[in-house]
């Protein structure tokens, strides 16, 4: 018995990062998912001809979360990426144009080219 414990525990650090890389699949799945849902949500908004109803970046992060990606303009404004978090099942994409004082000016949603 105590052979097998010392086997043990000269394995820890093996068993730490096991546990490690196991928690961090466990958060990724999980961040996969809310942006996912996020986005399942933004495009039933354009859908039902609401997403004018958030004018804000404000209501845009409580309602869709954060984008993709945020890109600052040449003129100061935003454009806010969102998709499915993998870009393979991402089908399209939307867009969302922020002027500097944080209302929305325009939205566009366009398909996302194939990778193969």
């Amino acid at each position: 018995m105590a052979l097998s414990g010392c086997g043990i525990l000269s394995h820890m650090d093996e068993l730490s990062v096991m546990g490690d890389y196991s928690r961090e699949k466990d958060n990724q799945a999980r961040l996969i998912k809310s942006t996912d849902e996020h986005y399942d949500a933004l495009t039933k908004a354009i859908a039902r001809g609401r997403i004018r109803d958030y004018k804000e970046k404000s209501s845009f992060l409580i309602s869709f979360g954060d984008p993709i990606l945020k890109k600052v303009l040449d003129d100061g404004s935003e454009r806010w990426l969102y998709r499915y978090a993998i870009y393979r099942t991402a089908k399209d994409k939307v867009y969302v144009y922020f002027d500097r004082g944080g209302k929305m000016i325009k939205w566009e949603k366009l398909p996302c080219p194939s990778l193969f």
